[in-house]
């Protein structure tokens, strides 16, 4: 039977490190924060023979190739997939990896199983989850296969702000928000949301999506996920605080995807363009571990009552 290579993985796992910092570096160097445009405009990248959209970091990965690519489409397909298609994947062309994590037996950790019947006590390996790779290819790189892709349609302004407000009434213990003043917070000592009045946004996509921002803040405190980041004050240009901003401007393009609207451009972007080039390069996982924190925000901030925008963006982003 064939074993599983867990050095080789370990090492194709630390070469997606390197890969999508590659991508976030390239971006941000050219002083772009390219996730403020979150989702290609059919929606979430996504297998085309599939209605899944790809999540966490590969979601991320793919929509920075689509955009610096300029492909039309966000959509991916495997080699194997392109030869049963009856075509094929245009010869000099790049793939790109994306992980799965594989439930694998492991070596060195088991439980103990008695069996009732018996009284005989058996060691059964522990299953865990290891990285492992699918190397995809946008339909535009293939050659042979004609693809019915529809043009993207675009929801309603009512329909976007119907969508945020769901989202937030159906966020589980959410922090109050307070409408005063002039700036937006999270103050994780008084776990409180402070904004502005809806009215002093230049527009209403802005306000929904700083607001995005702030929720995602409060996802970290210790009474929801307990981050770290949030919970370990260092101050502005910390190591933690500049994760944290990573992670909720992640989560605040993720929501604005999901919901449809535009990102508002945060303040300050120069300050945090030097903040995150500085960490990107002494920490290779530091991007791929905000978005998998993002990943984690987005889902208890979603919750049961915001799958059915969710499930809606899914559904108009497959007829796109």
């Amino acid at each position: 039977m064939a074993t599983f290579n867990y050095r080789a993985a370990n090492a194709d796992h630390k070469d997606i490190y390197s890969e999508v910092n590659d991508y976030v570096i390239a971006a941000l160097e050219k002083g772009d924060i390219i996730w403020q445009k979150p989702w290609h405009g059919y929606g979430l990248p996504r297998n085309i023979t599939g209605e899944t959209p790809y999540r966490g970091w590969n979601a991320f990965l793919l929509n920075f190739v689509s955009l610096f690519k300029e492909y039309a489409t966000p959509y991916y397909i495997t080699f194997l997939q392109a030869q049963q298609l009856g075509g094929s994947i245009r010869k000099g062309e790049k793939g790109y990896r994306i992980i799965f994590m594989a439930p694998v037996k492991s070596k060195y950790h088991s439980r103990t199983v008695r069996d009732e019947a018996t009284g005989i006590e058996r060691q059964v390996p522990e299953m865990i989850r290891v990285p492992k790779m699918h190397t995809v290819f946008n339909i535009a790189q293939t050659e042979g296969i004609e693809f019915q892709v529809d043009k993207p349609t675009e929801r309603t302004h009512i329909q976007k702000i119907a969508a945020c407000e769901e989202i937030i009434a159906g966020m589980p213990k959410r922090p109050p928000i307070t409408h005063k003043g002039d700036q937006a917070c999270y103050v994780p000592s008084l776990d409180e949301v402070f904004m502005p009045a809806q009215s002093l946004f230049h527009n209403d996509e802005g306000y929904y999506s700083t607001l995005f921002h702030e929720l995602a803040h409060s996802t970290g405190h210790i009474s929801r996920l307990n981050r770290e980041e949030l919970m370990t004050d260092d101050s502005f240009g910390g190591k933690n605080y500049s994760k944290e901003e990573l992670t909720a401007e992640l989560t605040a393009a993720y929501l604005s995807g999901v919901t449809g609207i535009q990102q508002a451009t945060i303040d300050n972007s120069a300050a945090y363009i030097k903040g995150w080039l500085h960490k990107l390069r002494d920490d290779k996982r530091f991007f791929l571990n905000a978005a998998s924190q993002a990943r984690a925000a987005c889902e208890f901030i979603l919750n049961n009552c915001g799958q059915a925008v969710l499930t809606l963006s899914e559904h108009q982003s497959t007829n796109a």
